[in-house]
């Protein structure tokens, strides 16, 4: 028979996996913000690099994202998603064929193409 204790004790052992499970994703949200933010810097200091020294405009970077947003037939603001997706080797999530590391558990995926969508 199982004691009052005993179903006390498998409660709280399951709300401290549960407190894990938040705190584990929340650990992933927060590295997964400042990999953006990195990424938006990174790729906003580049855009000023390419302007300076090419002399390419705004509007020449929206007329080349327009272009490789169309390059699998839809603009939808994605990078040929349905046609260029893989699972990544280590967490099993799915992610563009394109990527060096994985977006999700941040792991470098030595399959990836970074030109595969040109």
């Amino acid at each position: 028979m199982i004691e009052i204790l005993d179903l006390f004790d498998l409660h709280q052992q399951g709300n401290a996996d549960s407190d894990r499970r938040i705190t584990n994703t929340g650990d992933r949200l927060r590295d997964l913000e400042q990999r953006y933010e990195r990424m938006h810097l990174v790729t906003t200091a580049l855009w000023q690099l390419l302007k300076a020294h090419t002399g390419l405009s705004d509007a020449d970077l929206k007329k080349y994202i327009e272009q490789v947003d169309l390059a699998d037939g839809i603009k939808d603001g994605k990078l040929g998603r349905s046609k260029g997706a893989q699972d990544c080797p280590h967490c099993s999530r799915r992610i563009l064929k394109s990527a060096t590391v994985c977006a999700w558990c941040g792991k470098k995926v030595n399959v990836g193409d970074p030109f595969h969508a040109t």
